[in-house]
């Protein structure tokens, strides 16, 4: 029923609007009508998402290269707020599916969002041949969110078998299969990860062990001991894939019955795929147990580690051991800090000498070059930012530089994350001029309506290498930088696929367009007041947009 009443009331919310598009001054209600934003005649009733007051944008990146994954992905949303995420249609979704990479949502309008009342959620993701991806969020201010959902891929028989042996300690027996883990962590600069898992069988339990074949492994204790010591090699072995690819970020951990925003890392994930003992696959416990132990080994030791597994919006409070009562197991082992974060921190304003919406990742390092986490902005110049869920701490923002309309940025130095003002300075690359387009994408069952979206976009030139460069687009308009005599994509992922717009960068002496609309498209320009060109750009959606929003 409240995904009805979602629905229903943000339709409700857009003929207000359009209502009051119509009626709110004499000089627009003429034929034609003047658009507010540009001044332009238009023949069109625009449609705006612009109550809308928090928007996020998804982005699956495979961890080994950043790249967006292009299979198939299967969303869904838990937690105190998951009915408040809907799609720009004020649907809500048991899952969400995507093959491109990304997802663009938005909260329900009505939903404020603040330090007092945060925004409280987990996201679960599913993609074939990835490690399975949750997290918690407590989102602590409104506004444009870009969020990086960072996945593993799954590595088969990246483990060797770790073999057991028998020992004996304190009276007790038992098969002990025991390996420090090899490799290296993404924040620790050594060669051996400074953890080891143990999984350990009690002797009685081992001897209970049955084959495929439903029958008992060893005969006798005896016949195990006479194994274990003419051929230890192959006595017993546990097979885990485990990967071990995972990038720190901040979490939701569930402290004392209390939710919290911590600074997090998964160390290793795994599933169990076999037991092997007398060369035999063990198929059945049969009423025995697997005990896991681990143990960090490294200095210094982290606040918070040990097992964890996630429920319905936070990671539990790990534990040390865990018994596994069949071979169907996975777990994940992990790392906290109970360092206090403040809800909000510092205060960052970016600026720069030309007028142009940005959309800008950087990552956060502590000062002995430790990776924290990742953060985005995302606005018009000048714009300013609190940053979220911040350790108090000094740290360094590393700028990334994937934004080809913009200068590489120096990288920030802040004293500390939960407080003070900051001004990040941006300069246009070399060759890049300002522009303005203005986008309205008209319902291809309706000619006569057309949507002018307040809605996340990326552009790029036209089949060339460069990485697409996010743009903030506010009812349809969107200052930009670009480089003249090219031709440039601009795309808004609507739904389940891109919707694509062409335009030219090409212009006469006297600002006219010369480049050619491509098919379903009218393209035109003029000069501002300020001496930027303005594109306007008119396409038929290939989606049913009208239909999806109930027009």
């Amino acid at each position: 029923m409240k995904n009805i009443f979602v629905v229903n009331r943000i339709k409700s919310i857009v003929w207000i609007f359009v209502v009051l598009l119509l009626t709110s001054c004499g000089e627009y209600f003429n034929n034609p009508i003047k658009d507010k934003e540009t001044g332009e005649d238009i023949n069109l009733l625009i449609i705006d998402f612009n109550f809308f007051t928090s928007s996020m944008t998804f982005k699956f990146l495979d961890v080994s290269d950043g790249s967006r994954i292009t299979k198939e992905a299967k969303v869904s949303f838990s937690g105190i707020n998951a009915n408040d995420i809907v799609t720009f249609t004020g649907e809500k979704k048991d899952n969400f599916f995507t093959s491109e990479g990304q997802l663009e949502l938005t909260t329900d309008p009505n939903v404020s969002i603040s330090e007092n009342s945060p925004f409280e959620f987990a996201i679960n993701v599913e993609i074939e041949g990835y490690n399975v991806f949750n997290k918690g969020f407590q989102l602590q201010t409104e506004g444009k969110k870009t969020i990086e959902i960072n996945l593993t891929k799954i590595n088969k028989n990246e483990s060797n078998g770790i073999n057991g042996e028998i020992n004996i300690e304190n009276g007790d027996t038992t098969v002990v299969f025991g390996l420090a883990s090899q490799g290296t962590l993404k924040s620790v600069q050594t060669t051996e990860k400074p953890y080891k898992i143990n999984y350990v069988i009690a002797w009685n339990d081992f001897l209970k062990l049955k084959d495929t074949n439903d029958s008992l492994i060893f005969s006798s204790p005896e016949e195990a001991q006479n194994k274990f010591d003419n051929d230890p090699d192959n006595f017993s072995s546990i097979l885990i894939d485990t990967s071990s690819n995972y990038l720190p970020q901040v979490d939701v951990i569930s402290k004392n019955g209390e939710l919290v925003s911590v600074l997090f890392q998964k160390l290793e994930t795994g599933t169990f795929i076999k037991l092997t003992v007398n060369e035999k696959i063990v198929a059945n416990l049969n009423a025995g147990v697997i005990t896991s132990n681990c143990e960090y080994t490294g200095t210094p030791a982290p606040d918070i580690f040990g097992f964890s597994v996630f429920s319905e919006q936070s990671w539990e409070m790990p534990v040390i051991d865990t018994v596994y009562n069949n071979l169907h197991f996975s777990y994940t082992l992990i790392q906290a800090s109970n360092e206090m974060l403040c809800e909000t921190g510092s205060s960052i304003v970016f600026r720069s000498n030309v007028i142009s919406s940005f959309s800008i990742d950087a990552d956060v390092y502590d000062m002995d070059d430790n990776f924290l986490t990742s953060v985005n902005f995302k606005g018009n110049f000048p714009d300013t930012f609190l940053v979220e869920n911040a350790p108090s701490r000094a740290v360094i923002l590393k700028f990334r530089d994937n934004n080809p309309g913009f200068s590489a940025i120096n990288p920030l130095e802040i004293t500390d994350l939960c407080a003070g003002n900051y001004e990040v300075n941006v300069s246009p690359s070399a060759g890049y001029v300002e522009y303005q387009i203005v986008l309205k994408a008209i319902c291809q069952d309706n000619l006569s309506v057309a949507i002018a979206p307040t809605y996340s976009g990326e552009i790029k030139i036209k089949d060339s290498s460069d990485p697409w460069q996010g743009v903030d687009m506010i009812g349809g308009v969107v200052d930009l930088l670009g480089k003249p005599n090219q031709e440039y994509q601009l795309r808004l992922y609507w739904e389940n696929a891109w919707e694509y717009s062409n335009y030219f960068t090409k212009f006469n002496s006297e600002g006219v367009y010369l480049g050619t609309p491509e098919a379903g498209a009218t393209v035109s320009s003029k000069t501002l007041d300020d001496d930027r060109i303005q594109i306007s750009v008119e396409k038929i959606f290939k989606q049913n947009i009208c239909n999806d929003i109930g027009w």
